[in-house]
């Protein structure tokens, strides 16, 4: 419940920033002036109470930039966790049709996806979309083609668990009384199958979006930027006359935030610990929901009454005792 709270909390404040606050907002300031016209700080600003954790370069609060990306860093995990399991449903229903032997060189396969680091085969594919050929792709693309990336590349290991999940519970005796009666195939997925898998599946897209959320924080390392990213001109080099640029982040997300002012942790550390708190509170709350679901379908045992601690009396009767040879 706290964790559910927190994040529709915070994705109901993203939204609302967007709609209503952030159009009122004027331009950030760079510099803090005195009344006597003296200068007293320059962007980015340290925590304060102006700026609760600090701001940016460009003088924008980092708590209106992390409000403001949680919609695309929580949403698009949900969206991404959700294709996940949508898609392993179907898979693995599939594969539980298939002969023992296809399953065991389809299990082959997804083991190898399995223990790979999933971070390498995304950054391979989405790298010519959001990098190298970025400059011919529009905002949508940058922002659906990596998702469509992360959901393939868990699809296969989801399924084959889906299709365990599917094979453990036809073993069960009320499926074989379904067949006994005449039931089909797609009605004992449906009326009997679905029913058992259900939980499983809600924990599994809980823990899909927490994935997600690590493998968002390891892309922004990376320099890939999901909903595309922006290259600025800050300075030019004096000797050679070329514009020293930097990347930023056009949707304000959150592992975007970390990569594109990780060379400012030792000068400004609030740049980059502001996200970093974001991502590790967020994570935490799906760790409750994880938990609390998980706590929810663990049988409850009835506490056995405590027997009392004097020693049990026991009277024998000679008579029916007698002498063996």
């Amino acid at each position: 419940m706290i964790g559910s709270v927190y994040l529709i909390g915070l994705m109901v404040a993203s939204l609302g920033f967007s709609h209503f606050i952030e159009p009122e907002l004027g331009k950030p300031e760079k510099l803090l002036i005195a009344d006597d016209g003296s200068l007293i700080a320059m962007a980015p600003f340290p925590p304060s109470i102006t700026y609760p954790l600090g701001s940016d370069i460009d003088g924008n609060s980092y708590l209106t930039k992390i409000i403001e990306g949680a919609k695309y860093t929580i949403g698009l995990s949900v969206i991404i966790a959700f294709g996940r399991i949508l898609l392993s449903l179907v898979g693995g229903y599939l594969l539980s049709l298939l002969p023992v032997s296809v399953k065991s060189m389809f299990k082959g396969l997804a083991d190898a996806l399995h223990y790979a680091p999933i971070t390498v085969f995304t950054y391979i594919l989405i790298t010519p979309v959001i990098l190298t050929f970025s400059w011919s792709y529009g905002t949508p693309t940058k922002i659906i083609y990596p998702c469509l990336v992360l959901i393939a590349v868990s699809v296969p290991v989801l399924s084959l668990y889906v299709q365990e999940e599917i094979d453990l519970a036809s073993d069960n005796e009320f499926i074989d009384s379904a067949r006994t009666m005449g039931a089909g195939r797609s009605h004992i997925f449906k009326k009997h199958i679905v029913p058992f898998l259900t939980p499983k599946m809600v924990v599994t897209f809980v823990q899909q979006i927490g994935q997600t959320l690590i493998v968002f924080a390891h892309l922004g390392l990376l320099n890939i930027f999901i909903g595309g990213s922006e290259t600025r001109a800050m300075d030019i080099n004096i000797k050679t006359g070329e514009e020293i640029t930097r990347t930023f982040s056009m949707s304000n997300e959150w592992a975007g935030m970390i990569s594109e002012n990780f060379q400012y942790i030792r000068s400004f550390p609030w740049m980059v610990l502001a996200p970093v708190t974001a991502f590790a509170l967020t994570i935490l709350a799906i760790n409750f929901i994880v938990y609390g679901l998980e706590a929810k379908r663990r049988p409850k045992f009835a506490k056995v009454p405590k027997k009392s601690q004097e020693p049990a009396v026991v009277t024998l009767d000679k008579e029916k005792f007698r002498m063996v040879k």
